[in-house]
Order: structure tokens, then sequence, then C-alpha cells
């Protein structure tokens, strides 16, 4: 007997770590001789950054930087101060296993952290950082797709599946010098800067991706205006355009970019007159480019022979759907009061998102999603003091996604685009922030397919009787493929036999079963 199988190789994703590490922060600084002595602090605005990691066989390690920034008032100065202080880390992961091109998904944030000022010139901060780490890998399965010999029978399944999966990240610095113009104060203190990308366009060409976009640049500064202290919100616009080389990319991939900000750094820098008009931002962008193909096969996910016993080895495997792109806003807000009185004006207003949760809901084809926006006011009182003012409040939004499953995995992120505010009176202010969401969702089926198969030519198989034809019942919804296993015949026999077309009975009735 002559018998033989194809085989082909199914790509899908595998999970190979998943957990979250901890690092604390600890920082006792003295306040340089150049600095005003501290009265009152004001806020402590921590930024946990991704800035680098690396992938080197069984192990990963990352580089993470968290800027401290602290805004405080002098004792009878209406002035704000700030200070700076970056605080780098670097950690490994080793999650056991050699991956191929693992895709990396770190997200960091704080999960507390305490500021006090132990003197008039000294701070200490204490609090602590998590990071969730997640890396996915392809995972390679050869499986049946056809046999020949034996008078094998096979039930296929056909299906499509990513073939080939590409993945490489860049990051890139953007340097630009801004002038703040005639009609703003010069900068004496940066208190707060931050960018968010706000568009951004791709292009394949032989080889490479062209990633592009725009990044929002928002800055909060403390001036002297008109002869009193005062604070200035400016916003910048700078775009971008890099080429990301990716071997074996071109235009029959489906691509995607996610681009991310790891850092905003502005510094003031004088002008002509020795003014500090000039404001010098230097923007830390990470670039993920990822593409893939696809390919249909029809795998074999049961057998028999109506000549001879076998045996079939199976296995379940995932077998992940092309990624839908997530691309969708949502609109989030909260009322903020001030207790200690009335706010005379807002200077500026901004919002950060935490604890993000993504789930699906396959029987609504949606995703839900949570999270809580932290909104912050800079303001001043009645009595012409400075003041921050925050509140955090829960939002929820569901994006429309389609073939989820139980399986389906998210993988989103959210950021805000922009903040603004109505003075409802004067100790109550509205807040609204237009919030971003990007991100995939991947839908997955799990298949158990045959691996393997191996005929005994020795054991014949032993038919009921010597009859060539015998009449079946059909119940509705009968699959040929059990009634042609049951009596060791073939479906397409069977379907020439009765003239029919479909393998599924639409009814009940009667049909005959050649024996072959």
């Amino acid at each position: 007997m002559d018998f033989k199988v194809n085989r082909e190789e199914i790509v899908s994703a595998e999970v190979i770590f998943d957990d979250t590490q901890e690092q604390s922060v600890e920082l006792d600084y003295v306040l340089p001789d150049y600095f005003p002595e501290i009265f009152k602090i004001i806020k402590c605005i921590t930024t946990p950054k991704i800035l680098s990691y690396n992938v080197n066989g069984d192990r990963l390690t990352y580089e993470m930087a968290v800027c401290i920034r602290v805004l405080y008032c002098s004792e009878n100065s209406g002035a704000v101060q700030s200070i700076e202080q970056k605080l780098n880390y670097t950690k490994t992961v080793d999650f056991g296993k050699n991956g191929a091109n693992p895709r990396v998904c770190i997200t960091p944030k704080v999960d507390y952290m305490n500021c006090r000022a132990v003197n008039s010139r000294r701070i200490d901060i204490r609090g602590a950082v998590s990071i969730k780490v997640r890396l996915t890998d392809l995972d390679k399965k050869e499986v049946i797709c056809d046999a020949f010999g034996g008078n094998i029978q096979l039930k296929k399944m056909p299906v499509t599946y990513p073939s080939n999966r590409l993945y490489t990240t860049k990051r890139i610095t953007v340097t630009e010098e801004f002038d703040l113009g005639m009609s703003k104060p010069p900068i004496a203190n940066i208190l707060r800067s931050d960018a968010v990308i706000a568009s951004g366009d791709k292009k394949v060409i032989a080889n490479k991706m062209i990633a592009k976009g725009e990044v929002y640049i928002n800055m909060l500064y403390s001036c002297r205006k008109d002869g009193n202290d005062s604070i200035e919100a400016m916003q910048f616009t700078l775009p971008f355009s890099q080429i990301v080389d990716m071997e074996g990319i071109d235009e029959r991939f489906v691509c995607s970019v996610e681009s991310e900000i790891i850092s905003c750094d502005i510094e003031p820098r004088s002008d002509g007159d020795g003014n500090a008009k000039i404001a010098e931002c230097s923007v830390s962008i990470l670039i993920t480019c990822s593409a893939y193909r696809t390919a249909a096969a029809e795998l074999a996910v049961d057998e028999y022979s109506t000549m001879y016993k076998t045996e079939s080895q199976k296995s379940d495997i995932k077998i992940e759907l092309p990624p839908q792109q997530i691309n969708a806003s949502c609109a989030a807000k909260a009322a903020i009061d001030y207790s200690d009185g009335g706010i005379s004006c807002i200077y500026d207003v901004w919002c950060s998102i935490s604890s993000v949760n993504a789930k699906t809901d396959p029987e609504n084809n949606q995703i839900l999603i949570s999270g809580n926006a932290v909104y912050c006011v800079m303001a001043q009182n009645s009595e012409g003091e400075p003041v921050l003012l925050e509140k955090e409040e829960p939002f929820s939004t569901t994006v429309p996604a389609d073939d989820l499953s139980e399986l389906s995995s998210v993988d989103i992120k959210i950021v805000p685009v922009s903040c603004s505010y109505n003075l409802a009176s004067d100790n109550s202010i509205e807040v609204k922030a237009e919030l971003k969401i990007t991100g995939t969702v991947t839908a997955a089926v799990s298949v158990c397919v045959i691996t393997d198969i191996a005929v005994d030519e020795n054991e014949p198989v032993k038919k009921s009787g010597d009859y060539a034809l015998k009449l079946y019942f059909t119940d509705e919804n009968e699959d040929l493929w059990e009634i042609a296993k049951k009596y060791g015949t073939s479906v397409s026999a069977i379907m020439e036999e009765n003239e029919i077309e479909e393998d599924i009975i639409s009814g009940k009735g009667m049909i005959l079963i050649p024996i072959v």
C-alpha cells in the first residue's frame, strides 16, 4: 500500500510571558542654593516611561525612567517653582523560552507616590511603580491537510491564518525650537510639558515602512506678566517622518503603525535680546510597526479508512484571525469644586488616564472599555495664590468589533487628545477630555486538528454484511460525515447515490447508503 500525507505549517501567536513587576521609587532631594525655599508643595507629578528594551534569547531587558516634577511656592510669593528629577532603572525578565521575534508590550503605572517637605530645602519622595510585561511569539505546528492511499477519508476544515508576520520597533528623537512670539512673556520655569500624537499615517515601499504623524506639545510655564507673577500655557505642533527597515515587507502585507511618546523635554532658550522667549522641544517617540500576510488552508480534523484500521494523533491549535485595528474616540467629563474660596482665573487643564481595562463582549460584538481619568486644573484663587485642583473620575465606553469569541485578545491604549473647561461658578469647574482609543483586537478559534495518521494494512475493516446498499432514516441537520464513518463508506458515495449537494441533511427522510 502506498500511503502518504501532505502537511501544512500553521502559525499562531503564543503568550510566552504575562506578569507584573514592581519597582520602588525613592528620592531624597536637597534644593540647590539658587532655588527659593519651600513654603508649600502644590503638586508632585510622576510619569513612568519605558525608554528601550531588548530581547536576547530567553531574557528581556528594559530601561525605565521615572520623571518626577515637584511644583511648590516659597513664602510671601505667588511664583510657582518647579523641580524636575529623572530616575532610571534597568530590569530583566527571564521568560524561559527562546523567542524568534517576540512582540513585547510593557505598560508602567504609578501605584502610589508620597511627597513631603522635610524642611525648607529638602524633599523626601517615596512610592512604587508596577510594570505589566506581556510577550507573545509565533508558534509553528505541522498539521495534516491531505492524505492519499488506503482508501483514507478526511474531514477538512477551511481556515485563514496569518502565514507571515513582521514586527519591529524604532525609537526616534525630534527636536525643534519654537518662538513664543510678541504676545507671550518670557519663560521663568517650565511647570509642565507633555505631548500626544494626534494623527498618523503610513506608507509601504520595498523592505521599508514610512511612518508619519503630528505631535501636539503642551507647555505650562511660570512668568512675570504686567509686573505680577503669572502662568501661561502654550501649544505647538511638531511633524515627524521616519523610514523603518522591515525586511520582506511589500504591498501584499496588511500593515499597522503605533507611535508612542516616550518623553517630552522643553528647555527655555534666550533670544537675541537676552529674554527666554524660545522653547527648545525634544520629543522621543517609539514607533512600532507590524505587518502580516494571510494564507488559506484546509486542515484535517477527522479521519477513517473504508479498508483498514487507522490511528491518528490530534492537537488543539489556536488559529488567529487577521487583527482588527481599533481607532475610536470618546469623551469623559467631571465637575471639580474648590472649597477654600473662589477661583479668579484658570491657567490650564489637563488629563491623564489610569487603570484601563478592556474585555470582549462576543454576544454583542463589542469591546467594553473602562478606566479612570485624572483631571488637573492649574488656577488662581480669589486671594491671588496659585492652586492645583485634582479629581479622579471613572469612565466607560464601547467599541464595535467583528468575529469576537472567548479566545479573542484586546490590546488598547488611551491617550487624552484635548482637554477643555467651563467655569460654572466661582468655585466649580466643569472639565471635559477628548480621549483617543487605539490598538488591536485579535479574534481566534481553537481547532482540534490531526498531526499524524497511521494505517494498519494488516488489519482490514470488518464489514457488517454482504449487502451493497442500506436504508437509513436521517434526522434533521444530520452530518453526512458521521453517517459515512459509521457505515464505513464515503461521503461522496452517499451524495452521488442520493443526488445530495450539501453534506448536512436539511430534514428528516430516507437515504440509500452504498457500501464501498
